[in-house]
């Protein structure tokens, strides 16, 4: 077999120009190799969190996210784990449209990262999403980001993020010229201004509606017109991070589904996992794009990622001969 330290150049295929040495040299980095430094920070940051809360991490395959329903994310795998046992579980998923075009996502893929435990409440699950934010930015140095973004940076890692409900964020919105009807989403505009109202800090949403949440979601047990739901909104990007208390009873998650005026045969299999048993659990979805979209203090989503879909960008890259933009 061969060792790990066998491998020469011949070994290994043509790397992408955009990927080749220039990242090596030295002085302040190019745009693209800061990054990617950045990213890989990110990652490794959330997968040392994650350890460190004794998640067990599950693979999952790359999925569809075209829809951007339910089938889309990687919970139905988490849940499984959750129910042979395992108490916190987690996965990094790479979600793929269609022939890899756009469906308003803007990105050819996305990554995402999901995870479930058991015995979670929505106050604890707000707790661990504004932990793992804060930890994220807190592995962030000036080199990387610069000391304007680790200052703004260091502002929100301080802060008590404001949190409110689905109910208190329309009525903020209001009050501030928008006309909101209960049973509506929050826009991205929306969300920005939100977190301005709140001095471009981070916001948790909870409550949403249950017509706007997953049939997995728990029905508040005071208010059954909203769920046990958390939105994390952040500035430039707004919504960054999704979660919620799951429901524990199949036949109410079949009830959902038949509210929403959808078939229960494509879950059949999901619901039976849950016969004859009681799982509490909760969780959450991060996208890891909008994140670094915040940290990083940017207007576009397609500048924090390595390779964005939109065919200009592709173009300059081959106009420059493939150098490091």
């Amino acid at each position: 077999m061969n060792q790990p330290g066998a491998y020469t150049a011949a070994d290994t295929p043509d790397t992408p120009s955009l990927q080749s040495a220039r990242f090596q040299f030295p002085g302040r980095p190019l745009p693209l190799a800061r990054r990617l430094a950045v990213h890989n920070r990110v990652v490794h940051t959330i997968r040392h969190f994650m350890e460190e809360n004794l998640f067990n991490e599950v693979p999952v395959p790359a999925l569809n996210a075209a829809s951007r329903t339910w089938q889309a994310t990687g919970r139905s795998y988490l849940d499984r784990m959750i129910v042979k046992g395992f108490p916190a579980v987690w996965c990094e998923s790479e979600c793929l449209p269609p022939e890899y075009e756009s469906m308003n996502l803007r990105l050819a893929s996305f990554k995402r990262v999901e995870a479930e435990k058991q015995d979670l409440e929505l106050a604890e699950l707000c707790d661990f999403m504004e932990n793992l934010l804060k930890t994220i930015a807190r592995n962030l140095s000036a080199d990387m980001l610069g000391g304007r973004q680790v200052t703004r940076l260091h502002q929100m890692i301080n802060a008590k993020h404001p949190r409110i409900t689905y109910r208190q964020a329309l009525e903020i919105l209001n009050q501030r010229g928008w006309d909101l009807q209960f049973g509506q989403d929050l826009s991205w505009k929306a969300c920005s201004s939100l977190c301005r109202y709140y001095g471009n800090t981070p916001v948790l949403i909870t409550h949403f509606p249950a017509e706007l949440r997953f049939f997995t979601s728990r029905l508040n047990a005071q208010d059954p017109s909203v769920t046990d739901t958390v939105d994390y909104i952040l500035p430039y990007c707004g919504e960054a991070m999704d979660g919620a208390v799951r429901e524990t009873d199949p036949a109410l998650m079949r009830q959902s589904l038949g509210d929403l005026g959808i078939s229960t045969s494509p879950f059949e299999a999901y619901l039976g996992l849950f016969y004859g048993r009681t799982v509490r659990r909760a969780g959450f979805g991060l996208g890891v794009t909008p994140v670094l979209q915040y940290l990083m203090g940017l207007e576009r989503i397609n500048d924090a990622v390595i390779h964005p879909l939109d065919r200009a960008s592709r173009q300059d890259a081959m106009s420059t001969g493939g150098q490091a933009v």
